[in-house]
């Protein structure tokens, strides 16, 4: 097998993520990056249900993310985020970091095996994402370790970045990585995200 059929053997396999419809996760996020842009409190603590199916994230009591509505205009530019800006980078960022790497088998992302246990991996226009291209790190057992993308959603040296999986937890069947740090790339501080998830069940 390569790479990719090994990963997604190694984070739970795709008949058990065929098997589920949506994630219920409970999580807690911090670094700077939201602050930066006005919004330093509204994903510090929050639940939302991830449907596995599609990009839909409906974010409990802050709003609702879906692939089909475009990214809000000016948002890149935009020095204090509206709450829609928050729910569409929320939205994306995490229906992509729990469909992976499940959904890259899919017809339309582009994968490319790379030296050093790595995938490059395209995604299709129909998947909101960090950026159109990304690189994925892998370890000796096919688990992700980090991911290297440049988030389009902000602007200056700080959007190109190194999202670290530090901790991982296998629940209902599925490995998840629970614990994540954004750092800029080539640098080790200062986080610009972490991610933290207290909860999660697969339905």
């Amino acid at each position: 097998m390569g790479l990719l059929e090994d990963a997604i053997a190694a984070h739970g396999g795709m008949e058990r993520w065929r098997a589920i419809s949506s994630i219920e996760v409970s999580l807690r996020c911090g670094g700077i990056a939201l602050p930066a842009k006005g919004q330093p409190s509204l994903l510090r603590s929050f639940s939302a249900t991830v449907d596995t199916r599609r990009p839909h994230v409906e974010l409990h009591r802050i709003g609702t993310f879906d692939a089909s509505v475009p990214r809000p205009r000016g948002m890149a530019t935009r020095r204090r985020w509206r709450t829609e800006d928050v729910v569409h980078f929320a939205g994306y960022a995490l229906w992509g970091y729990l469909a992976a790497p499940f959904v890259f088998a899919e017809g339309d992302f582009a994968v490319r095996e790379l030296p050093r246990r790595r995938l490059r991996v395209d995604f299709p226009e129909r998947v909101p994402a960090h950026c159109r291209r990304q690189v994925f790190h892998f370890d000796a057992d096919a688990i992700l370790t980090r991911l290297d993308y440049t988030a389009e959603v902000f602007l200056g040296p700080l959007a190109r970045a190194k999202n670290l999986c530090l901790e991982h937890r296998w629940i209902d069947g599925l490995l998840v990585h629970v614990r994540r740090r954004v750092t800029p790339r080539g640098l080790p501080a200062p986080t610009l995200v972490s991610i933290d998830i207290d909860e999660l069940r697969a339905s």
